[in-house]
């Protein structure tokens, strides 16, 4: 009789293992096909970036992390989005980015939506994606964390002032903010690396 109990729970025991077991493989494997959270910021500056253009909606990718959207859907609709936001930490990379902005002086409203999936790079941990807008275009970057060895950055005098509306185009202005970096323009057009020669 002693001989059988122990048999039983020699198999209870093999089997309690492989339940256990099963469950870790089960529960490895859905998290390996789930969301993929990835440290990076999202990041825009209407008043500094944009003189004379107001945003009135964004959405980056379908998350809802704070900050990523300008009119949440949840609680009460809003009637004016935020101008500016700078999101940082672990979430969904955006598949794409909605943006809809006012030109102040004439009231003209424009939107457009970037798909982002076939545009950004397959690792973009700890990178910075940063939108501008000049007059009627949407401009995206993508900006490394890495400092670039020289400093590429021009004597300040030389640099793109922030709220000069003479800033040649969207291109100084981020190259304003972010010499010392690579920078990628991500859209409008293909993917390319900034390349800005200041005289």
């Amino acid at each position: 009789m002693k001989i059988t109990f122990a048999l039983f729970d020699r198999y209870r025991l093999r089997w309690l293992a492989w339940l256990l077991l099963s469950g870790i493989v089960a529960l490895q494997v859905a998290c390996a096909t789930g969301p993929r959270l990835i440290n990076h910021t999202f990041e825009f500056d209407a008043r500094w970036d944009s003189p004379g253009v107001e945003i009135i909606d964004y959405q980056y990718g379908n998350s809802n992390t704070p900050g990523v959207r300008g009119c949440p859907t949840q609680y009460s609709p809003c009637s004016k989005s935020r101008q500016y936001a700078g999101t940082t930490g672990k979430m969904l990379p955006g598949d794409s980015l909605y943006v809809k902005w006012r030109i102040k002086s004439t009231s003209e409203v424009y939107d457009d939506t970037v798909d982002l999936k076939s545009r950004l790079p397959e690792d973009i941990a700890n990178n910075r994606i940063h939108f501008i807008i000049k007059g009627s275009q949407l401009y995206v970057y993508l900006i490394t964390p890495e400092r670039l060895h020289p400093n590429p950055c021009p004597r300040r005098d030389q640099l793109c002032r922030i709220m000069d509306p003479s800033c040649p185009s969207a291109d100084h202005r981020i190259f304003s903010w972010y010499c010392s970096k690579n920078i990628t323009r991500l859209y409008p057009g293909q993917a390319e690396l900034l390349n800005i020669k200041v005289n």
